[in-house]
C-alpha cells in the first residue's frame, strides 16, 4: 500500500527533553482546531504522465484530556497527460495517549468511490525512548516492531518543536502512524530560523513566528540515500502548521490552507 502522508505529520518530525515530560509542560501550547487546505500540482517531472491535481485537505486535531485524537479527509483528483483521471480519498482516525506510549489508529484508502485498503490497528510503547510493538487488525492481523527511540505522531510534533525553540537544527527519529501496513519510517527533518510572515488568514492562531521545516521520510533499514518522499511546510509553536508540500519522486503536491478555526478542549 503506497502511504500517502497527512498531517498527521504535522506528525513529522532527538532533544534533551524526555517525551514524558515535555507531554507534562507543553499540551496546552497545542491549540485544538480544524483546517482546511486546498491542494494543487505544483511540480511534475518529464515522465511522470501527471498533468494536474487538485482537491483539498480537512485537518482537525483537538485535545481529548486522556490524549490527543487527529482526523483528517485528504482529497485528490489526478489527471493525466495521456487523459483520464482518478479520485482519491483517504481518511484517517488516531488517537495517542499524553504520555507518548499508546496510539491507535484507522486508516481508509478508495479509489474512485471505492475501497481500496483499510488499515487498523494499536501500538504501544514499552517505555520513554525505547522500542515496542505495532499490532494490526487490518488488512490482516499482524505485528510490526518499532525500533527504539519511536515516536508516535503528536509526541513527534512536540519534540519537533521542542527542538526548533531551542536553537535545533536537526532531528532524526523513527515515526509511526499507521499510515500503511509497513511498519514506521526513519525520518531526519531540517529546521530553518524562526521567522516573522504575513499570516495566510486572519486568525490568532496565526499570529506568532513560524519555523520553516523540510522532512525526508526512508522506509526503516533503506540503504537509499534518497527519501521515498519529503515534506515541507512552516510550523507555528502551537503545532499549526501552513505552506505545506509533499514532495514525491516524480510530482509534488502544495497545500494552501483555506480556513482554520480553534476549537474547544475535550471536557475533562
Amino acid at each position: 500500500m503506497k502511504r500517502c502522508r497527512g498531517l498527521v505529520l504535522a506528525g513529522a518530525i532527538a532533544g534533551l527533553t524526555s517525551v514524558t515530560s515535555m507531554a507534562v509542560a507543553m499540551p496546552a501550547d497545542l491549540a485544538s482546531h480544524r483546517a482546511t487546505y486546498r491542494m494543487s500540482l505544483s511540480a511534475s517531472k518529464s515522465g511522470s504522465g501527471m498533468a494536474n491535481a487538485n482537491g483539498s485537505w480537512t485537518y482537525q486535531f483537538i485535545d481529548a484530556c486522556d490524549g490527543w485524537v487527529t482526523e483528517f479527509r485528504l482529497m485528490i483528483t489526478y489527471s493525466y497527460s495521456e487523459g483520464g483521471q482518478v479520485e482519491t480519498a483517504t481518511d484517517f482516525l488516531g488517537w495517542e495517549s499524553k504520555d507518548g506510549l499508546s496510539y491507535r489508529f484507522r486508516v481508509r484508502q478508495a479509489r474512485d468511490g471505492q475501497v481500496t485498503e483499510e488499515v487498523e490497528g494499536t501500538a504501544k510503547l514499552n517505555g520513554v525512548g525505547k522500542g515496542g510493538l505495532a499490532r494490526y487488525t487490518r488488512p490482516e492481523v499482524h505485528s510490526v516492531k518499532l525500533p527504539k527511540g519511536t515516536l508516535f505522531p503528536t509526541a513527534h510534533t512536540i519534540r519537533l518543536i521542542d527542538t526548533a525553540s531551542r536553537g535545533g537544527k536537526i532531528l532524526s527519529r523513527p515515526l509511526f502512524d499507521g499510515q500503511g501496513d509497513e511498519g514506521p519510517f526513519d525520518t531526519s527533518a531540517q529546521i530553518g530560523r524562526s521567522t516573522a510572515q504575513p499570516a495566510a488568514l486572519a486568525s490568532p492562531l496565526l499570529e506568532s513566528p513560524v519555523w520553516p521545516m523540510r522532512m525526508a521520510f526512508f522506509p526503516t533499514g533503506s540503504s537509499d540515500p534518497l527519501p521515498e518522499f519529503e515534506m515541507s511546510l512552516t510550523y507555528h509553536p502551537n503545532g499549526v502548521a501552513e505552506d505545506i508540500e509533499q514532495i514525491f519522486k516524480t510530482f509534488s503536491l502544495r497545500g494552501k490552507l483555506e480556513s482554520i478555526e480553534m476549537l474547544p478542549h475535550g471536557k475533562c
